[in-house]
């Protein structure tokens, strides 16, 4: 069923809004501001969007809050990629967060990007599990229902994303057959689906067995699942920025028309020394 334009972006707002409050009744009535209006420099003030971008943006707003004045940045919960998109494009949202780079076609209808991290897509596991690395071949194997079990006879508990996932989009790239195992998976319904960044991770957490891929900031920041290395190569600092671990994906800030004052005055504080070694001490690498 589709839902229309008008619908859709109400339940955007409506995310925005009440997820960003801290309790019942706090915050104004979700409102689409005039396009061309600037908001104060004060205030509660939103960024919201793709799941991979909230653990360490979190990090950043929570460092910026104690030294911005009367302005606090509030990090609601995933709203998407696309939910970010269509918010800062209805003018509803004036900073977004995305975990992949736009399209000509999004560009073209007036957004702007600015990218402020890497992060490295890790496949990882449940704790419990004795392996240390994988293969590109095992990832696809493991995808196709081939290999069925981790080294000490166990089996594998497969987790896979939707396939418009943005880490899905980088990773069949740059593994071969690794998009086809997963179209072929979902097709088939293989294997269980984590629509949400959040549902992947604790699934990887709680499910003894468990296979998938998270990122590099949330099993920093929230602990709790073992990474695997690919081939031998751990996901390093040293190894995103010489290449040696190519599986990482950008996230950035999104915006329309101008920037607003305390929009700049945020993202100067994300390329700020401080708010650069936020993201190093959150599993992000800095843009070089």
């Amino acid at each position: 069923m589709l839902i229309p334009r008008n619908a859709m972006l109400a339940a955007i707002l409506c995310l925005i809004l009440a997820a960003g409050c801290s309790g019942p009744g706090s915050g104004p009535s979700p409102t689409k501001p005039a396009a061309d209006a600037k908001p104060a420099g004060t205030g509660r003030f939103i960024v919201a969007g793709s799941g991979t971008n909230l653990p360490i943006t979190v990090k950043l707003a929570a460092a910026y809050n104690k030294k911005a004045g009367n302005t606090v940045v509030e990090v609601p919960k995933s709203i998407g990629t696309s939910g970010a998109i269509k918010a800062v494009q209805e003018g509803a949202l004036e900073l977004g967060l995305v975990s992949r780079s736009l399209t000509a076609g999004e560009k073209a209808s007036g957004l702007n990007e600015i990218p402020y991290a890497k992060v490295a897509i890790i496949f990882a596991a449940h704790p419990d599990v004795p392996d240390n690395d994988v293969t590109l071949d095992d990832i696809v194997r493991i995808h196709r229902g081939e290999k069925t079990a981790w080294s000490d006879g166990r089996p594998i508990i497969v987790l896979i994303r939707g396939l418009h996932d943005s880490s899905n989009l980088t990773l069949f790239k740059l593994i071969p057959g690794f998009a086809d195992a997963i179209k072929d998976s979902v097709s088939q319904k293989r294997w269980q689906v984590m629509y949400h960044d959040i549902d992947m991770a604790n699934s990887l957490r709680t499910k003894q067995g468990a296979f998938g891929h998270t990122d590099s900031t949330e099993i920093k920041i929230n602990g709790g699942i073992k990474p695997l290395s690919i081939n031998g190569v751990a996901s390093t600092d040293d190894n995103i920025r010489s290449g040696r671990y190519p599986y990482v994906k950008p996230l950035s800030f999104i915006y329309k028309g101008t920037l607003t004052e305390r929009a700049k005055a945020f993202i100067a504080f994300v390329a700020s020394r401080e708010g650069q070694a936020v993201i190093s001490e959150n599993g992000g690498t800095p843009p070089q």
